[in-house]
């Protein structure tokens, strides 16, 4: 009859081991699919002999084509997209003259808007995310130019790299609005990064472009707001 005792501490061990396992399985995995982005862009841009100057501003979206991590369609590994310019104001780059006497009318000058092309985003790390991609531009002369009064803000400065051009940029939309798909092409290739709280989210993107005919190049950083 000795056994009994011991027969009775065999349920309760089982039952004061069942938590501990339990405990020891992990979490699944939070898994992020690939979503849609939209991002406001502003900036400038020069080209490589800092003679010709551009004040980038406008819409750009992103649609997410295919997830690299086949088997869960998560951003695990990262995604493909589609770039699509947000006519009617797509991201444009207008060509200004800096200096108080420049003239509205400068010939020899054009404007470049970025239309449609293809991302890569990678996962997100903690709040970082990296981007990659290029884009197609379409490049028509500028029928006028952006100027300053003043030069560059204030106290008739002069100096060619003056954010006061992206304000000129922002007040005059009329002659930006509906740009032509007509003239030479060229490629704007261009590497970001995006720092995200939840969904939303500040931009920093390096561009480039590189054109056919009309020889316009020109590079430069250009700071934006993010949804995604």
């Amino acid at each position: 009859m000795r056994p009994a005792p011991l027969m009775r501490m065999v349920p309760l061990a089982l039952a004061l081991g069942g938590p501990v396992g339990a405990e020891d399985t992990p979490a699944p995995e939070r898994l992020r699919k690939p979503g849609d982005s939209w991002t406001l862009q502003v900036g400038l841009a020069h080209s490589a002999d800092d003679g010709e100057h551009y004040a980038v501003s406008g819409f750009q979206a992103r649609f997410p084509l295919v997830a690299l991590d086949r088997r869960t369609k998560s951003d695990r590994l990262g995604s493909l997209g589609l770039e699509i310019g947000a006519y009617p104001y797509p991201v444009i780059s207008r060509a200004y003259v800096p200096g108080p006497d420049a003239d509205p009318n400068t010939t020899g000058k054009y404007n470049f808007w970025e239309a449609a092309g293809l991302s890569y985003y990678t996962p997100r790390f903690g709040p970082l995310q990296l981007e990659v991609g290029a884009r197609l531009a379409f490049i028509n002369p500028a029928e006028r130019v952006l100027t300053s009064p003043n030069g560059c803000g204030a106290s008739n400065r002069t100096e060619a790299h003056c954010n006061e051009y992206i304000k000129r940029s922002l007040k005059t939309l009329d002659s930006i609005l509906f740009p032509s798909f007509r003239g030479d092409r060229g490629m704007v290739t261009f590497v970001a990064a995006a720092l995200m709280v939840k969904r939303v989210g500040a931009r920093l993107e390096w561009a480039q472009l590189n054109s056919g005919s009309s020889g316009v190049n020109a590079r430069g950083l250009r700071f934006g707001l993010t949804a995604r």
